[in-house]
């Protein structure tokens, strides 16, 4: 919800005759679409999916106040367009939704876009928190911490569940907490600490920040502190992570 409503705020929108328009949210409404101009709610316009994107720069072209970014996601290329700020060829970045325009002309550069996606904002992967949306490869020098709290196998006392953490976020924030689940996600050294996401069951995910090592499959316990409403920037904002978390033994 919230990437749709900071979508929704800074979303760029261009007239045919490529003369971009700012347009302002509509505080009533989350959806991108209803929040445009008139005239350019008549055109035939297709939101992107509200995903996290993770694309590779592969041209840019700057124009007065926009970037264009020509970018590659898996086996697929595409054009995106973002207000202008400094791109680097060859860098991943990642990204939100947007709204798709086809047969967009620009006056500028004389040609026909195929489709661009209109993008709110975009972040380069090294200022992320969280890394590489792909499992980080732990180098020859690093030491795997193999977590104890294993299933049926050791009962640690004080252990709150994921759903009621997040649940009940406001109830634990700033407080130390115990908190097990299984690893899904791995980022290591991102900003000085290893990220992890942990899962219960039920799939309930949680996102921890830690010094300790572990690897994606461990089923561990972490002892760490809950921040609520923890922004990191463009757009990337957790509503509960739970942060300086030591394993519990």
């Amino acid at each position: 919800m919230y990437s749709r409503i900071l979508f929704a705020a800074l979303i760029l929108t261009m007239s045919c005759d490529s003369q971009p328009k700012v347009i302002v949210a509509d505080e009533k409404s989350s959806n991108a679409s209803q929040s445009v101009a008139p005239d350019i709610q008549k055109q035939e316009n297709e939101e992107m999916s509200d995903d996290l994107h993770q694309v590779k720069a592969i041209e840019i072209l700057n124009t007065d106040k926009y970037t264009y970014v020509n970018v590659s996601e898996k086996n697929e290329k595409f054009w995106i367009a973002v207000s202008k700020q400094k791109i680097i060829e060859g860098h991943t970045y990642y990204f939100r939704g947007g709204l798709k325009k086809s047969n967009f002309y620009s006056k500028e550069f004389d040609r026909t876009f195929d489709v661009v996606y209109l993008v709110s904002s975009i972040i380069d992967s090294e200022a992320h928190p969280g890394g590489s949306l792909e499992n980080s490869v732990i180098n020859e020098n690093t030491t795997i911490v193999e977590s104890k709290a294993k299933s049926n196998e050791q009962k640690i006392e004080g252990v709150i569940e994921i759903k009621d953490i997040l649940k009940n976020a406001n109830k634990f924030k700033d407080k130390k907490i115990i908190v097990s689940g299984v690893c899904v996600k791995a980022n290591y050294q991102i900003m000085n600490r290893n990220w992890y996401h942990i899962q219960d069951n039920n799939k309930n995910d949680l996102t921890i920040t830690s010094s300790d090592q572990i690897k994606v499959g461990d089923n561990v316990a972490f002892e760490g502190i809950v921040a609520v409403d923890k922004d990191f920037g463009a757009g990337y904002r957790y509503k509960v992570i739970v942060e300086d978390s030591k394993i519990k033994k």
